[in-house]
């Protein structure tokens, strides 16, 4: 990678405003204007950072979506303050990253990627394939009626394979819980975006199993048979 003595002292000012500002900031401290500012501006710094090489702008892909669901969720509850992050935050989400990790494997979702970024935020990367497989579970184990997809998700039904998983996972997961979100890469893959919240529903719904089906009983024949009442059996 070239050095750049121009951006050095613009990215240490950066780190330095960051830092200032993490330090300020605590449960119940934001405002919704700091939120948007503090969120603009990660998205912008992503946006730039993506620029270094196509692999960087792929990792870095999921951010606007995560910028666009932390959005809604502060315009949708304002006044909720954030709550305290626990000492053992980290061990939960590693707990949690597991956890759903064994449970698409146990359905054979294979080959997917399982990322905590942040606290708040937790991706699931998958082929279009298990991105379907997966939307299909998930629907059938909340027992969702037939929806109509959102404004936003319409053109990608038909679009193609991966456009149609992301469609369908999307609408899948939105039953789960808010912030949810599903979308292409340039990779072709689907990665889908889960609270905390939605993750450990969606894993407690793949490790449940659907109650066996119940056969129907075979009706009785009423007046067939030796013995029975009222009827004079004759060989």
């Amino acid at each position: 990678m070239k050095h750049s003595t121009s951006l050095d002292p613009l990215a240490e000012n950066a780190v330095i405003a960051v830092c200032a500002l993490a330090d300020a900031a605590g449960p119940g401290h934001w405002s919704s204007g700091a939120v948007e500012d503090a969120a603009t501006a990660l998205e912008v710094l992503a946006g730039a950072l993506s620029e270094i090489s196509p692999e960087a702008a792929e990792l870095l892909e999921v951010t606007p979506a995560a910028v666009a669901a932390l959005r809604e969720r502060v315009e949708h509850a304002p006044a909720v303050a954030v709550p305290a992050r626990r000492a053992d935050a980290a061990a939960d989400t590693a707990v949690l990253s597991t956890g759903l990790r064994r449970a698409l494997t146990a359905h054979s979702l294979t080959g997917h990627r399982v990322h905590q970024l942040g606290p708040a935020l937790l991706t699931v990367t998958l082929d279009p394939a298990h991105a379907q497989a997966l939307a299909v579970l998930l629907a059938a184990r909340r027992e969702l009626p037939r929806q109509a997809p959102a404004a936003e998700d319409e053109p990608r039904w038909g679009a193609g394979p991966a456009e149609t998983a992301a469609a369908s996972l999307a609408m899948a997961l939105a039953a789960y819980g808010p912030g949810t979100y599903a979308r292409v890469l340039a990779s072709g893959q689907v990665t889908a975006g889960l609270s905390p919240t939605a993750a450990t529903q969606v894993t407690a719904a793949l490790n449940t199993r659907p109650a066996p089906a119940i056969p129907a009983s075979r009706p009785r024949r009423r007046g067939l048979g030796n013995g029975w009442k009222g009827i004079d059996a004759r060989c």
